[in-house]
């Protein structure tokens, strides 16, 4: 026997059934080179099976597809990259190795979900989201922008702008460009960045941007910024530039007369002397648990916050009497406000007030919103205020419209005098509101609007007559004319979003629907910009503070679905 035959003879019964499948070992003394020769062949033959190539391909395909779609998932929850090793692919193998056995669970381990390839496959698909987005608006279709600018956690000034487009049936809004800017930029910076991702990059037309939207803060509208000033030289002047109407809001509930201004510093004070002492904050704590209090802590007051002040004021108030008695034991001076009904009385209207404000800036955020419901709120608001001075200023005053202040006066004794003062310091407010409404919300500001009022109800100009007194060409007469005499289209109006009806009927009415849909398509408040940088803050935290996050924040906020097929044909023809 050749050692060739002596080696093959001592293979275990073990190894050869573990080599079963590849190539069938068969022992003999005579003709062992003729075998020899057929080894590679068989186990050659063996591979490149039709079978063996299917099943193995599509494995493979199956694992990447899978690890997109991982990484996917996580990009929308805003999670860590490292989530899909440590605590996805364990999870998932475990719930497989439960409901079905170890081998299918080990299956799992084909897909790649490491940091690195979690990372890149979102910068992949943010790229496809990307082309999408591009394919449909270098279609040459009108769109409108919002831009704000903010600092991450790195201290790093990113600029974040949305852009609405019109698309199939209805508008869509999608984010536009997440750009990383330098430490100090200037106005004319912010454009020079901006155009070179517009136009150099995307390659689109200013001129079809048919409306700007931005905050009123100095490095966008500023005399020295010029930002909005060369962006509307861009567009030709034909965009339409809103001031953000919850900023407006936001200055508006500023202004605050002196004496309502010390309240609110002393509970901001009070507040301050509670958490400042981590203590502190534990003792009031336990001391409104024990009491059986729906809430246990206190509020911290931040300026750039708009719900902020309503409320801290109102849990301040809530809370009153187990600070007063926390305060006491603490031999604190604050202890001594809470014994001053007139101070408590305005402390009960600042909730109730700054409670109401925060209604209506809640009522201007949101997405697909046209223009007509913020006008609706805005204006419903200032007549509430001119009926409410109305109230105060008759022989027989009436807080209804202040429902803590009511219950305040109710259940405590406070005299004709502090009441004349308490309702001399609401005029005085509500008077100043009134008044700060009127300038951030002018009247020749929504004018415009108010002749535009068929677009927002089509069907209220029943009458000839009706229909000539919105002074109309002859052709728009015509269309609004046989427009509102439809009564299929009433019910599509019914159905149907303002902007989403227009653009279903702008074949067969293309004068008023193109001129409805280029005043509905611009955006009113900066909304999706501010929760884009709420998204960023969970994006880029302290231990993430160098992560590139504009890949992410594009996957996480995208209207669009990614084509998954598209996306693995490119992984399988990358030269493409």
């Amino acid at each position: 026997m050749t050692a060739e035959s002596r080696n093959a003879a001592d293979l275990s019964p073990k190894d050869t059934r573990e080599m079963e499948g590849i190539v069938i070992v068969k022992v003999e003394e005579e003709g062992t080179d003729d075998e020899e020769d057929r080894f590679p062949t068989e186990r050659s033959n063996t591979e490149l099976s039709p079978q063996f190539l299917s099943r193995s391909t599509t494995m493979n395909e199956r694992a990447l597809l899978s690890s997109y779609l991982v990484a996917y998932r996580v990009a929308k929850e805003k999670m860590a990259h490292t989530a899909a090793e440590k605590i996805i692919l364990p999870a998932c193998m475990d719930m497989v190795r439960t409901i079905f056995d170890d081998k299918s669970a080990d299956k799992l381990r084909t897909i790649p979900l490491s940091d690195n390839t979690i990372s890149r496959r979102i910068c992949t698909i943010a790229k496809h989201l990307e082309a999408m987005l591009m394919t449909r608006l270098q279609s040459g279709i009108d769109f409108a922008i919002q831009l704000d600018e903010s600092t991450d956690t790195a201290s790093g000034p990113t600029l974040l702008v949305y852009v609405r487009y019109m698309w199939q049936d209805d508008f869509i809004e999608d984010l536009l460009c997440c750009l990383n800017l330098n430490s100090q930029v200037t106005g004319l910076d912010v454009f020079t960045e901006l155009d070179k991702c517009v136009v150099g990059r995307y390659k689109l037309n200013w001129r079809n941007c048919k409306g700007i939207s931005s905050d009123g803060a100095a490095n966008m509208t500023g005399k020295h910024s010029r930002l909005l000033e060369n962006l509307l030289e861009a567009t030709h002047n034909n965009a339409l530039w809103n001031h953000c109407f919850i900023h407006r809001e936001a200055l508006v509930s500023k202004e605050i007369p002196p004496s309502l201004m010390d309240v609110l510093k002393n509970a901001v004070k009070i507040v301050n002397f509670s958490k400042g002492s981590s203590l502190n904050s534990r003792l009031l704590e336990i001391f409104c648990s024990e009491i059986g209090e729906n809430h246990t802590h206190l509020l911290f007051h931040t300026e750039v916050r708009w719900l902020s002040q309503g409320k801290v004021l109102s849990r301040v108030y809530e809370l009153r009497h187990e600070i007063y008695i926390f305060l006491i034991e603490k031999q604190s001076h604050l202890a001594n406000i809470f014994e001053d009904d007139v101070w408590v009385s305005k402390l009960a209207y600042l909730s109730d007030i700054f409670g109401i404000l925060n209604e209506l800036s809640l009522k201007l955020q949101g997405k697909n919103n046209h223009i007509f419901q913020y006008l609706e709120h805005i204006r419903g608001f200032q007549k509430m205020l001119l009926l409410w001075q109305t109230r105060l200023k008759s022989n027989r005053p009436s807080y209804y419209m202040f429902p803590t202040l009511l219950q305040h006066i109710e259940e405590n004794i406070i005299n004709e005098e502090c009441l004349k003062v308490i309702k001399s310091e609401i005029l005085i407010h509500l008077t100043s509101l009134s008044q700060t409404f009127h300038h951030y919300f002018p009247e020749e500001k929504f004018a415009s609007l108010k002749e535009n009022i068929r677009i927002k109800d089509p069907f209220a100009f029943q009458t000839p007559e009706s229909i000539l007194e919105l002074n109309l060409v002859p052709e728009e007469e015509n269309e609004l004319l046989q427009l509102s005499s439809s009564f299929t289209l009433r019910n599509y109006y019914k159905t149907l979003s303002l902007s989403a009806f227009w653009i279903k009927i702008k074949e067969e009415f293309p004068l008023l629907s193109r001129k409805s849909i280029l005043l509905l398509l611009p955006f009113t408040p900066t909304y999706l910009c501010e929760l884009g940088f709420s998204i960023l803050t969970r994006l880029k935290t302290k231990k993430r503070n160098r992560l590139n996050s504009a890949p992410d924040m594009r996957v996480a906020l995208s209207s669009c679905v990614p084509d998954w097929s598209e996306l693995m044909n490119r992984q399988a023809h990358p030269s493409h």
